[in-house]
């Protein structure tokens, strides 16, 4: 039996646009006989999709409300080249950034490859990257995505910078949809922090799509923080290329939505290539949060380590599905997976699914998960030096997901990521 058909209350909430480009036709006509994942779909297996039917979605307004002070929570402590979208809307006012090569899909008009391939140098580089990765035939979002999204940020690095690259995205209105695109492009020998935020006043509904190209000889930490409202409903994917000798650091942060399914895939296509892919996901009430990653290595001589860290309580539930697949040709790879889950609630749950798929035999390979609570000789030996039992379980669980927050490079950073954390779990 197929899956049921997707509800139109879903598909209507977005404006597709047909600005005659290939690419969005393709994506249009996906959707008309585009059926919703059900959990008969192993990959949604604990994810059902129809929550999305249950409310009548519509277009985001086009008036934009007055945000100056959303900047106050837009990392504020942390220096920064900002680029803020309003409902998918690039907003220059709330922007700040100079010097820096960005351009904007505004109505999707450079998505037309042939004639801009030569016009001026930022639409080349839409020319040659932009659906290159996430093509529409793809799950769910790239196809609203590819056929809705009005405007995007194309992030073009050729050099070290001395600061973050923030692209923000703020999601307004009842019930209002958004789909924003986001184009990450480093350049041989570019070294950046990008940095994706998600933020939003209600019950919105976001359906985001990143691609990154990471080319020879270039350093990238790509950080993406979910921190929407309680009621929003948050549905990502990820799509990242790696090229020869190039460092790709990707931390996947899900502080909020009520509902949340992120999908990130790195393919390792260079020798030498180094892959850090990280995720802290804390959550409560009745939040849930699905996270499928995978990598491909498909090439010799590379290394990826990654940790995801669930902090659990209320009755969240986590889900966690990651995949490595080694090709016949990624002889001498080394990879590494752990999911690390720590329930805080008797009620909460978490179903993490580990995966390896190895096709060449001179490789290091691990992967595991572990669920547990909190160890009753920690809490003693804390508890014994004074400190009282509240503090005692928020120092143990700060310390459980500080591990992967500590990898982050920038100081600031980092600590703005520490302080929305502890936000997050209420302790001292």
């Amino acid at each position: 039996m197929s899956a049921p058909a997707m509800d139109r209350t879903l598909i209507s909430g977005f404006e597709h646009r047909d600005d005659g480009s290939n690419l969005r036709n393709q994506a249009v006509a996906l959707l008309a006989g585009q059926e919703l994942p059900s959990t008969r779909d192993e990959e949604y297996k604990y994810t059902p999709l129809n929550r999305l039917n249950e409310v009548a979605w519509v277009p985001g307004p086009s008036t934009q409300p007055e945000l100056t002070e959303w900047i106050n929570h837009l990392l504020p402590d942390v220096e920064q080249y900002r680029v803020v979208f309003v409902n998918g809307k690039y907003d220059a006012n709330l922007s700040n950034y100079s010097d820096l090569d960005i351009a904007f899909l505004r109505d999707g008009h450079p998505i037309e490859l042939g004639q801009l391939a030569t016009a001026s140098e930022s639409s080349y580089e839409v020319a040659a990257h932009l659906g290159r990765l996430c093509k529409p035939a793809m799950p769910l979002t790239a196809a609203v995505n590819t056929s809705a999204f009005y405007d995007g940020a194309v992030i073009r690095v050729d050099r070290k910078l001395d600061k973050p690259v923030h692209v923000a995205h703020i999601a307004t209105g009842k019930h209002a949809t958004s789909a924003p695109r986001t184009l990450i492009v480093a350049e041989p020998g570019a070294d950046a922090t990008v940095i994706e935020t998600y933020l939003s006043d209600g019950e919105t509904l976001s359906l985001p799509v990143t691609e990154v190209f990471v080319h020879s000889n270039a350093t990238l930490e790509h950080i993406r923080i979910g921190n929407e409202d309680l009621l929003a409903r948050h549905i990502g994917l990820v799509e990242v290329r790696q090229e020869r000798n190039s460092t790709y650091r990707s931390y996947n942060i899900v502080f909020g939505a009520s509902l949340t399914r992120n999908d990130i895939n790195i393919f390792v296509a260079g020798e030498n290539a180094h892959t850090r892919f990280d995720g802290v996901i804390a959550l409560d009430g009745d939040q849930h949060a699905d996270n499928h990653t995978r990598l491909d290595h498909a090439v010799p001589h590379c290394e990826s380590f990654e940790i995801y860290k669930h902090l659990l309580g209320g009755k969240s539930r986590g889900v966690f599905n990651g995949k490595i697949f080694v090709h016949q040709d990624a002889q001498k790879t080394d990879a590494k997976q752990t999911n690390m889950t720590l329930l805080l609630s008797p009620h909460a749950q978490v179903d993490t699914k580990p995966q390896l798929e190895i096709f060449a035999d001179d490789v290091k390979c691990t992967h595991g998960a572990t669920i547990g609570q909190l160890r009753k000789d920690a809490l003693f030996y804390l508890r014994s030096r004074g400190i009282d039992e509240a503090t005692a379980q928020g120092l143990l669980v700060y310390a459980f997901a500080a591990e992967v927050l500590e990898l982050i490079q920038n100081e600031s950073l980092r600590s703005a990521l520490e302080q929305m954390l502890v936000a997050k779990l209420g302790t001292s």
